[in-house]
């Protein structure tokens, strides 16, 4: 049997928005999505170079092979769905939702994915800036206070 070879890239995921519903209804459910995409990234091997939780959809910029871009998503959607169905006794919301996960070829096309994760919030009228918006990566890319 031969081995399959990963091609490593870089790829654009991003979740439909829902427009009647909410990913993330409260403060500990940002946390708790938080967290599952810290341990997701650990426990695939997979490197996020930008995410941002929005109240109703996802984006995550990851360098993988194509397979575990998609098992990232599809692990995250399960591990918070469990936490969403136990806390708001619901079932299979998280099976319905579309994903789209799009290779991002180029360095520009990179750079420009990443900013445009990262500047989500700012899109949203949210805040002014993505340092103002602690669910994602953005806070850390645009941190204004040096250490």
């Amino acid at each position: 049997m031969v081995a399959k070879t990963l091609i490593m890239k870089i790829y654009h995921i991003t979740t439909n928005h829902f427009l009647d519903r909410l990913w993330f209804k409260d403060i500990d459910d940002f946390k708790a999505a938080m967290n599952y995409v810290a341990v997701v990234s650990s426990l695939l091997k997979v490197k996020v170079l930008a995410f941002i939780l929005m109240s109703n959809h996802v984006h995550v910029v990851l360098y993988c092979s194509e397979e575990e871009a998609k098992a990232f998503i599809d692990t995250l959607k399960k591990l918070y769905g469990i936490y969403y169905a136990r806390k708001y006794n619901v079932s299979n919301f998280f099976r319905r939702v579309k994903v789209n996960i799009s290779a991002v070829e180029g360095k520009e096309a990179a750079e420009r994915a990443v900013a445009y994760v990262q500047m989500n919030c700012v899109a949203a009228n949210i805040c002014p800036t993505p340092f103002f918006y602690p669910w994602g990566t953005g806070s850390c890319f645009f941190n204004e206070n040096p250490k």
